[in-house]
C-alpha cells in the first residue's frame, strides 16, 4: 500500500462531490492529470470511463479501484483517494454503496505492483472490520489517519510502517494546533449572522475549472461566472453574483494546475 502512503503523504486525499459516480471519478481523473508521468495529449477521463465501462471497478467492501494503464513502461504507481461521506452508487457486485474510491495510474513495469496493492487494500479492510470506521467519519482528517492504520497494519514491523506512523503522528501533531474550522483572512469584515460556504475549485488549464461545492445553489452561482478563475489567480476577495468570495489558499501542480480552498459569504436572509 505505498502508493496510497504517498498519497496520504503528498495530500492527494479529498472529499467526493455529492453528484455520483460520474462526476466523482472525473474528478479523481483530473487529480490524476497533476501526475507528470502521463503522456501529454492523454484524455485521463476518457480513459477511467472506457475501463469502467469495461468492466466495473467496484471490489466491494465499500470500495472502488479505478484505474488507467500508462501508454509506457517506466514511471511508479500513483493514487488519488476520494472519501464520499454518502456513498456512491457504484454498481459494485455487492450492490453496497462505495465510500472509499481509490484511483490509480498504472505503468506496464507496475501491473504486479498494482495487484499487490488491491489485495493488501482488501486485507487491510478485512482486518480492520470493514469500511464502516470511515463511512462514518466527520471530516477528511478523520479518514487519513484511519487509512494510516490501514497501512500500518498491512506493512509489517519495515521501514514502510515507520513512516506511517510518522506523518500520522505529525497529522495529529497538526490537527491538535489547528483551529476547529478553516479561519478567513483578517482584513475581511464578515456581517453578523452571515453563512459561510467553505468550498473547492479545481482548475486544470486556461479556463477550465471544476467546482465542488455542497450547496446547489453555491455551485450554480459559481459555474455560471465568467470572470472566476482569473478572480481566483489573484488569490484575493471579489464578489460573484453580489455574494463576498474568500480565495483561503492554492495548491500548484504541474501543467498549470491548481486546487484553490475558498469559502463564500453569503449574506444574511440569502
Amino acid at each position: 500500500m505505498r502508493s496510497i502512503l504517498t498519497a496520504l503523504q503528498e495530500g492527494r486525499l479529498f472529499e467526493l462531490p455529492d453528484a455520483g459516480k460520474d462526476r466523482a471519478l472525473e474528478f479523481l481523473a483530473r487529480i490524476l492529470d497533476a501526475n507528470p508521468d502521463i503522456v501529454v495529449g492523454t484524455d485521463t477521463i476518457e480513459e477511467v470511463q472506457k475501463r469502467e465501462q469495461e468492466c466495473n471497478t467496484g471490489i466491494g467492501l465499500g470500495v472502488g479501484v479505478p484505474h488507467i494503464r500508462a501508454q509506457r513502461e517506466e514511471g511508479e504507481l500513483f493514487a488519488a483517494i476520494g472519501w464520499s461521506p454518502a456513498g456512491i452508487e457504484y454498481g459494485a457486485q455487492d450492490n453496497e454503496k462505495v465510500h472509499l474510491v481509490v484511483m490509480y495510474y498504472i505503468p506496464g513495469a507496475q501491473k504486479n505492483v498494482y495487484l499487490k496493492e488491491i489485495s493488501s487494500l482488501i486485507k487491510a479492510i478485512r482486518k480492520s472490520g470493514g469500511i464502516q470506521p470511515i463511512a462514518h467519519a466527520t471530516d477528511l482528517n478523520q479518514v487519513r489517519n484511519l487509512l494510516l492504520d490501514w497501512v500500518s497494519s498491512v506493512l509489517g514491523d519495515t521501514g514502510p510502517e515507520a513512516v506511517a506512523r510518522m506523518i500520522k503522528l505529525d497529522v495529529k501533531q497538526t490537527q491538535a494546533a489547528a483551529p476547529a474550522a478553516p479561519t478567513l483572512p483578517e482584513a475581511v469584515a464578515v456581517r453578523p449572522g452571515a453563512r459561510v460556504t467553505p468550498f473547492q475549485v479545481l482548475a486544470t488549464g486556461p479556463g477550465s475549472l471544476l467546482v465542488l461545492a455542497p450547496d446547489p445553489v453555491c455551485l450554480a452561482l459559481l459555474e455560471k461566472d465568467a470572470a472566476l478563475a482569473s478572480h481566483l489567480a489573484s488569490g484575493t476577495a471579489f464578489l460573484s453574483s453580489g455574494q463576498q468570495i474568500i480565495v483561503l489558499g492554492a495548491t500548484h501542480y504541474a501543467g498549470d494546475r491548481a486546487l484553490y480552498q475558498c469559502a463564500l459569504l453569503a449574506s444574511p436572509g440569502t
